[in-house]
Parts: structure tokens; C-alpha cells; sequence
């Protein structure tokens, strides 16, 4: 009796770990799209990415596309986590760029409520038209 009793105790407690386990390790979900463009024209091939920025340990992809001949582009990825994914968009262009080696890398931090937690994305930022001829703050040259 006392052997049944226990493996009812243990079977109940790892079924409750594991829903606990299902719950913290939730897919988690972002989507951005916009419009590219190098002074008054569609930035075709463009690369944009979405990252996850980690404090600890190394940025992990999350998804990547290329702006297409209209200069539009849509990046989705996901990742299950634990934590709340810090994500940014990433997008590296040659516009304006006179033959220099490495790409112009531009980092934009996507606001948290754009991060969806769920079997699928639910809510997509629409980052505009971006003019990418501007300077923007921090930006960098990227060689990959």
C-alpha cells in the first residue's frame, strides 16, 4: 500500500514539473516590416535581422531576410525562453557608400509589447518607410 501511495506522490509531482516546464519554456515571438530606401529609391538587398541581445553570454539570431526589389522586407523569428527576449533589428545596407569595405549596420532596439509569448506571432511592428541615406546614432561597419 505504502508503494503505490509513493508512486502516486512521485507520479503527480512529475507531471506538475513538467506543466511547470511548459509554461517557463514558452515560444516566444517577433515580427518586423517596413519599407527601405536609398535616397529617393527602394533599397533592394538589404540584410535585416532580428536579434536577441543577451547581457551574458553570446546574441543569438532569431531571424533574417533581405529587402526585396520594392525595398519592402518582413523578418519573423522566435525563440523558446525563459527569459523575455531583448530583441533588436538589425539591418546592414551599402546605401550611400562609395565603394567601403563592410556595410553600414544600423541597431534599433523593438519595444517589448511587440514580443509576443504563444504558439505564433500576434502582433507585427510596422517600422515604416526608413530612409537609410541618414546617419543614424551608433551606427557601425559590419564585415561578415
Amino acid at each position: 500500500m505504502e508503494l503505490s501511495f509513493l508512486t502516486t506522490i512521485i507520479l503527480f509531482l512529475s507531471h506538475v514539473s513538467y506543466g511547470i516546464c511548459l509554461i517557463a519554456f514558452r515560444q516566444q515571438w517577433v515580427g518586423v516590416k517596413g519599407k527601405l530606401a536609398c535616397n529617393n529609391k527602394p533599397l533592394e538587398g538589404a540584410v535585416v535581422r532580428l536579434w536577441d541581445k543577451n547581457l551574458v553570454g553570446p546574441d543569438i539570431l532569431l531571424g533574417e531576410t533581405k529587402s526585396d526589389i520594392n525595398g519592402v522586407y518582413e523578418a519573423i523569428g522566435g525563440l523558446q525562453s525563459v527569459f523575455p527576449l531583448n530583441v533588436h533589428l538589425r539591418i546592414s545596407h551599402e546605401c550611400d557608400d562609395r565603394m567601403i569595405p563592410c556595410m553600414r549596420t544600423v541597431d534599433l532596439n523593438v519595444p517589448s509589447k511587440y514580443v509576443s509569448r504563444g504558439p505564433e506571432l500576434e502582433t507585427w511592428l510596422d517600422a515604416g518607410q526608413m530612409n537609410m541615406a541618414f546617419r543614424y546614432p551608433d551606427e557601425a561597419r559590419v564585415c561578415n
